[in-house]
């Protein structure tokens, strides 16, 4: 079965070229621009994996996590121009940060990876 990705960015170039990588790796992608209709989308898609901008028009990334977490455990990479967000993102429950701009191939290996880990997370013992 094929693997579902969210994206969160209210730039729609951005969003695009995210789209357009996610795509070439073999994810459906859902894309929303805002964070309220990010969280609506991760609700209504179920993704295995959510690709998050911390700038947003109505709340900011770490907000749009923390709601997130009250009902998905899907692994969260946050994209961000800002530096000094220290631990924040992490205490809602981000798993991987990365820098704007950002490398298509290192955007690529950073899902693959989150992807890959989730998997091995959510295998279960008999």
């Amino acid at each position: 079965m094929r693997k579902t990705a969210v994206i969160i960015d209210d730039d729609l170039d951005v969003r695009g070229l995210i789209q357009g990588i996610l795509v070439n790796a073999g994810l459906e992608v859902h894309a929303a621009d805002s964070g309220a209709a990010g969280v609506e989308a991760v609700r209504r898609h179920g993704p295995d994996i959510i690709v998050l901008d911390f700038g947003l028009p109505d709340f900011n990334g770490v907000e749009a996590a923390r709601r997130i977490r009250g009902f998905s455990s899907a692994p969260i990479l946050m994209l961000t121009g800002h530096e000094d967000l220290a631990d924040t993102p992490f205490a809602a429950g981000i798993h991987d940060l990365m820098a704007k701009p950002f490398s298509p191939r290192e955007l690529r290996l950073r899902v693959e990876k989150l992807l890959s880990s989730d998997e091995q997370t959510s295998i279960q013992p008999d």
